[in-house]
């Protein structure tokens, strides 16, 4: 069996008098829908710092932190089955952070 794909996906909590979550509307032919910053880990990149990488690349270098990992799921990629690994984090962006980028 081949080695599991490794993608992170991002929970990043804005500090406000109410707290918000990070998200994106995506919308065309990629996919359609709300969504926080995720990808995929490349060669030798651990999860902590593909999620960092992700969300710098996303939102910009805005400075977030983790917090914790909040799951790790195994689920087969949709398309073509092959396996993957998906690791959660909640993250925290740092006070001033923007609402929109």
């Amino acid at each position: 069996m081949p080695l599991p794909g490794t993608r992170v996906v991002a929970y990043v909590l804005l500090r406000r008098a109410v707290p918000e979550l990070l998200v994106f509307d995506r919308v065309g032919p990629a996919g359609v829908g709300t969504r926080g910053p995720a990808g995929g880990a490349g060669p030798g990149e651990g999860p902590e710092r593909a999620v960092l990488r992700e969300v710098a690349g996303e939102v910009g270098p805005v400075g977030v932190t983790v917090v914790r990992r909040i799951a790790v799921e195994d689920r087969p990629h949709p398309h073509p089955a092959q396996p993957r690994r998906t690791t959660f984090f909640l993250l925290r962006a740092p006070d001033g952070t923007p609402d929109a980028g």
